[in-house]
């Protein structure tokens, strides 16, 4: 199981419900607005000679002109080397990436503290089916288990498959996130957006994990879906007795269970 924490104000909280979860829909954050800036650095690792260069030209870039090859090679070295070869290819890859961030595991008193607002948003719960469906998706460059790890890694344009080269830069991080267990959906999009919306099936979602702190009207509208849809589970955010460990109890139609955190 995949999980999503939905925060958000709430007389929007029913809108974002409905859109999430009865309509499937998915946001995909632009990579650029990410709120940690030093995400997807890299250390730029130049072609080893002018052989190979040319050579990878051959199999992934064979429409580049002799000046435009020229030109790239040029870039490995003199004054401009950082920005041609680090700056300039980090700023063009942030402008096109477009992320969707999920967790391994619901049951982490940060995630729901900074991703559900304090316990007033809720979990969205999706099958693990779900990984085929976003595959599919247009753009679809990667996805899987965050690396969280001290050093960036490097970038090797030169070496391969320049999709391959990628994909230690959009699914590393500093291991201070390490606590969120990311999972990551990386897409490539127009250039400079806000975000891209895809819709999933919403058989997809197995159900929702409401925060300790989430509204009746919020509950209402889930309980309302278990109604049309029985398979799927409404349960709610409660704690050991004595213990901070966080548990997860079946919402009841008519009552309302009061959490072991007052």
């Amino acid at each position: 199981m995949l999980y999503k924490f939905v925060g958000g104000d709430d007389d929007i909280l029913l809108d974002v419900f409905d859109k999430a979860v009865v309509q499937g829909s998915v946001k995909f954050g632009a990579a650029w607005a990410f709120n940690d800036p030093f995400e997807f650095k890299f250390s730029a690792v130049a072609p080893p000679s002018r052989e190979s260069f040319e050579e990878w030209h051959l199999t992934y870039a064979p429409d580049k002109t002799e000046d435009q090859r020229e030109n790239a090679w040029d870039a490995f070295s003199g004054a401009g080397v950082d920005w041609n070869t680090v700056m300039s290819p980090r700023i063009t890859m942030l402008g096109s990436l477009y992320v969707l961030c999920l967790a391994r595991r619901w049951a982490s008193h940060l995630m729901w503290g900074h991703y559900a607002r304090s316990h007033h948003g809720f979990v969205v719960c999706y099958k693990p089916a779900v990984l085929d469906a976003f595959q599919d998706l247009p753009g679809h460059l990667g996805q899987g288990n965050v690396d969280y790890r001290a050093d960036v890694p490097e970038l090797r344009w030169f070496t391969g498959d320049p999709t391959g080269a990628m994909a230690p830069l959009i699914a590393s991080k500093s291991p201070e996130w390490a606590y969120e267990e990311e999972f990551r959906v990386v897409l490539a999009g127009p250039p400079v957006q806000d975000a891209l919306f895809h819709t999933i099936a919403p058989e997809l979602i197995a159900g929702v994990i409401l925060g300790a702190r989430a509204p009746e009207r919020l509950i209402r509208r889930a309980l309302d879906l278990r109604q049309r849809h029985p398979d799927f589970t409404v349960e709610q955010v409660s704690s050991k007795e004595g213990q901070y460990d966080l548990v997860a109890h079946r919402m009841d139609d008519h009552s309302r269970t009061i959490g072991d955190f007052l």
